[in-house]
């Protein structure tokens, strides 16, 4: 007998463990911080180069060079058509050139979210506990059987589970975002972005297209003269 009454009351602890357990918040996160890097003047490797056309540019010499890391240019093919072919002799042999299309980059003019996250269920849970404890109830009370409470509360503990194994679904965290953005060729356009936090670009930030990743703020403000004061005389200085 006084083994039997230390069993439910284990159950019943046990059982008042796992509730308290589920309902206990989670735990702070760690807070983490750094730096990104800035993709328009990257190290050589970081980004993969665009292949360039530099039959016309380029010396006839075709004695072997040993291989320099260079750093990475980020510019806008039109504005690297408008340089003369010294300045880009000089650029070749300077930077590692990855050429940018008008419409691969742009700048973010206004952006729009909506959350469709979706909250979890335990309508599972709660029909299985009961349909576990009303079985057993039924079954406790007919015939020579003895009703026990801990019993009850470990029947009702497992068809609880099963029942949110089968029917529940967790917690969904997703947002949509709709970016208005400015093409490097003028055009504005649209692009949608589908992630699981609230984080998003700011308004005026540069991008990528169509990967809208955050790009080097000089990429969009390019031109002729700002290629020529960035690129030839950080050139003189190394």
């Amino acid at each position: 007998m006084q083994s039997s009454s230390y069993s439910r009351s284990t159950v019943t602890v046990a059982g008042l463990f796992l509730l308290a357990g589920c309902a206990a918040p989670a735990p702070e996160l760690p807070r983490h911080t750094n730096r990104t890097q800035e993709m328009g003047y990257a190290t050589s490797g970081a980004i993969p180069a665009i292949s360039i056309d530099t039959a016309s540019t380029t010396s006839a010499s075709t004695q072997p060079v040993a291989q320099v890391s260079k750093k990475l240019a980020m510019l806008s093919r039109p504005l690297w058509e408008k340089l003369s072919v010294q300045e880009r002799q000089q650029m070749e042999m300077g930077y590692e050139l990855k050429l940018l299309e008008p419409e691969s980059y742009g700048v973010i003019l206004d952006v729009q979210g909506a959350d469709q996250s979706t909250p979890g269920t335990n309508g599972g849970a709660l029909l299985g506990g009961a349909i576990a404890n009303a079985a057993y109830l039924d079954r406790a009370f007919s015939g020579n059987n003895n009703y026990s409470a801990g019993a009850n509360l470990a029947i009702g503990l497992l068809g609880a589970a099963l029942g949110s194994a089968a029917m529940d679904r967790a917690p969904t965290s997703q947002f949509q975002f709709r970016y208005t953005i400015r093409q490097g060729d003028g055009e504005i356009q649209y692009f949608d972005e589908l992630k699981s936090t609230s984080f998003r670009h700011s308004v005026g930030v540069c991008v990528l297209l169509p990967s809208l990743n955050l790009v080097s703020q000089q990429i969009c403000n390019q031109t002729s003269e700002s290629i020529r004061a960035r690129y030839f005389v950080q050139a003189d200085k190394d």
